[in-house]
């Protein structure tokens, strides 16, 4: 008797607490980021009627528990004063709009395909994709200058 009251009990229990997970929200931890620290080289190609051009290359060192947003997303080019909205985190992806006092609205995102490799773009309201970034981590950081 006392081994079908055991059971009952973790079955009520495992029914109450999938029952909350189902409603409750989930939201990405600060601390969870799906990307490596380390140093990164960065590909940002400026797209101009539906080509991208040669790419621009930037290198830069991410330190361990970086903000996502000033780290990943700061590469957005502007036209203009711009504005990034409606920010979107999830563990392994960046998604936000732009709104520029000169150019139209745009949307940009990035995705993780591993921790250690990144796509992006940004694309513009009636003009397509304007803007494609690629991330590869290479190796881990030797110093602040790196």
């Amino acid at each position: 008797m006392m081994m079908k009251l055991s059971l009952h009990r973790w079955a009520a229990f495992a029914a109450c607490a999938l029952a909350m997970t189902a409603v409750t929200p989930v939201h990405a931890d600060p601390g969870d980021f799906g990307a490596m620290p380390g140093l990164w080289k960065i590909l940002l190609r400026h797209v101009t009627n539906g080509k991208a051009g040669a790419p621009e290359v930037h290198w830069h060192c991410v330190d361990e528990g970086a903000d996502p947003w000033t780290t990943f997303a700061a590469w957005t080019p502007a036209e203009g004063d711009c504005t990034a909205t409606d920010k979107q985190r999830h563990t392994t992806s960046l998604a936000w709009k732009l709104t520029c006092k000169l150019a139209p609205s745009a949307s940009a995102h990035v995705d993780f395909d591993s921790a250690k490799h990144y796509t992006g773009s940004v694309t513009a309201e009636g003009r397509g994709e304007v803007t494609q970034v690629e991330g590869n981590r290479y190796a881990a950081c030797t110093s602040p200058q790196d």
